[in-house]
């Protein structure tokens, strides 16, 4: 693994003052350069209109591809930035397990993780940090916005014993409901992941956002919903398109462990007969053969 630095980042000080870093971002790319990353190219140009939010921000990319980056992605307008090749591709699991021990050698009390395609909005960071200042609930242990496409809410939403439910479009601060969220710009707060082991291994890619905010809220956290709304895509929205059939049975694989675990859903016997209509679906309606019988296969676990 690579790691690349710039020293005085590293001890988090800049023209002799301690730099206020409230926040530690890791954003994860897989065969993307960080000048393609619409994830970092949107924060970049929002701490360019902003120059104090880069001051607040220490800025973790954490590379996946098969091979480093050609040039150092560290010169970006944040005064804290590391960059680190894992050529093995540890998946997010690695990733965001790497940022939290990062975290906790800086003092820093909370962790943002990104994937490499969310257009931060410039809202977001200003609406973020004057949360966590704000902040009075000791309990609350992620702070969330709202993520959505083409009109449609995927993320939080509330946890039902069968199904899950999106919150209502004008809700947000503290929830009194179980709720999930995707990992997308979700804020984690540093001791409440500590406290629950931090990022468990056996949920490499999938599934990791749903088993980490169940955990979480197990322990006794609760979650605030800011108010900002950000555009996000989400890859099983469209199998074919967006999701290759061996990263669909990877899903498939972390979707039966997070059933088991959590009892989501109704359980493992109400889980089989949502796999079943979910197969017929993909072989009638899709007509993706290869989709469907991979379905009907963990069905049948």
């Amino acid at each position: 693994m690579q790691v690349v630095e710039n020293l005085r980042h590293l001890i988090g000080i800049y023209n002799g003052h301690v730099l206020p870093i409230q926040v530690q971002c890791v954003i994860v790319l897989y065969k993307n350069t960080p000048a393609e990353s619409k994830t970092i190219q949107s924060i970049v140009n929002c701490c360019k209109r902003r120059s104090d939010l880069a001051e607040q921000l220490s800025i973790l990319i954490y590379d996946n591809s098969p091979y480093p980056q050609q040039t150092s992605p560290t010169n970006l307008p944040f005064l804290a930035t590391e960059y680190r090749h894992d050529g093995q591709n540890g998946g997010l699991v690695a990733a965001y397990n790497y940022a939290l021990r990062r975290a906790q050698q800086r003092k820093i009390s909370w962790l943002i993780v990104l994937d490499q395609d969310t257009v931060v909005e410039d809202c977001f960071f200003p609406a973020l940090l004057k949360e966590l200042v704000a902040l009075s609930t000791p309990n609350v242990c992620a702070v969330v916005p709202k993520l959505t496409r083409d009109g449609v809410m995927l993320s939080p939403q509330v946890v039902g014993k069968f199904w899950n439910k999106s919150i209502p479009f004008e809700f947000s601060g503290i929830s009194d409901k179980h709720l999930t969220a995707l990992n997308s710009a979700a804020c984690l707060r540093i001791d409440a992941l500590v406290k629950i082991g931090g990022f468990p291994l056996e949920y490499r890619l999938d599934y990791l956002d749903h088993v980490i905010f169940h955990r979480l809220q197990s322990a006794g956290g609760r979650i605030v919903v800011l108010d900002v709304t950000i555009q996000h895509c989400l890859s099983s929205m469209n199998l074919e398109a967006e999701m290759s059939i061996e990263r669909y049975v990877s899903m498939l694989s972390a979707e039966w462990s997070f059933v088991k675990e959590t009892e989501w859903g109704g359980g493992t016997l109400v889980h089989r007969l949502r796999l079943w209509k979910r197969a017929v679906v993909l072989f009638v309606k899709v007509r993706n053969r290869r989709y469907a019988l991979q379905t009907l296969k963990y069905s049948l676990r």
